[in-house]
């Protein structure tokens, strides 16, 4: 398994035993897609964004959902904070007993966890961005639905390859959807 992926299957272990609903990958309408969100009870949001290079988290300042999360702080719009999740928590590995990020590097709301043999180390809390509650129904659906549509084309895909690898008699093939049915994860 990856570093981000580890990293974010730890983050959302550790959000669902707060009681939350949570994602990974998720694309937040024109927002791009976040690494792991949270939905609390409460209709806050969090969003966990992962990094596991220093050079990683310096393109992540460059993409544009930062220019319109500014935008956003900026207006204080209640309609533009509609897109926005209620917390932001960078989650990076420690390397060598140092952070990829430092909390130097952050804005004064986000938030900076370390990850370290398993575990997340609080660094720096998160402080809230805004007090708009989300839709919890709308986000439960389409966090629902991305989850259904991503195991259905798992398994579609799997299938394809399988007939391929069976008509063909690729025995190399018939190893790797093996091998793959075998990763799956169990639900």
């Amino acid at each position: 398994m990856n570093l981000t992926k580890e990293i974010q299957e730890t983050i959302c272990k550790a959000e669902i035993h707060k009681g939350n609903h949570v994602a990974e990958n998720f694309n937040y309408f024109f927002r791009g897609e976040l690494d792991v969100i949270s939905l609390a009870k409460s209709g806050y949001v969090s969003e966990f964004e992962v990094k596991v290079s220093r050079s990683d988290f310096r393109a992540d300042a460059k993409k544009s959902k930062w220019q319109y999360i500014n935008w956003c702080l900026e207006s204080k719009s209640e309609l533009s904070s509609r897109y926005l999740p209620n917390y932001f928590t960078y989650v990076c590995p420690l390397i060598n007993g140092k952070g990829i990020i430092l909390e130097s590097d952050l804005k004064p709301y986000m938030g900076l966890i370390y990850f370290q043999d398993g575990e997340l180390i609080t660094v720096r809390k998160s402080k809230i961005i805004h007090k708009n509650k989300h839709n919890i129904l709308n986000l439960l659906t389409k966090m629902l639905r991305v989850n259904n549509w991503r195991h259905y084309f798992c398994a579609q895909k799997l299938t394809i390859l399988n007939r391929q690898a069976i008509a063909y008699n690729d025995e190399c093939l018939k190893e790797k959807v093996n091998n793959s049915i075998k990763n799956l994860p169990k639900k």
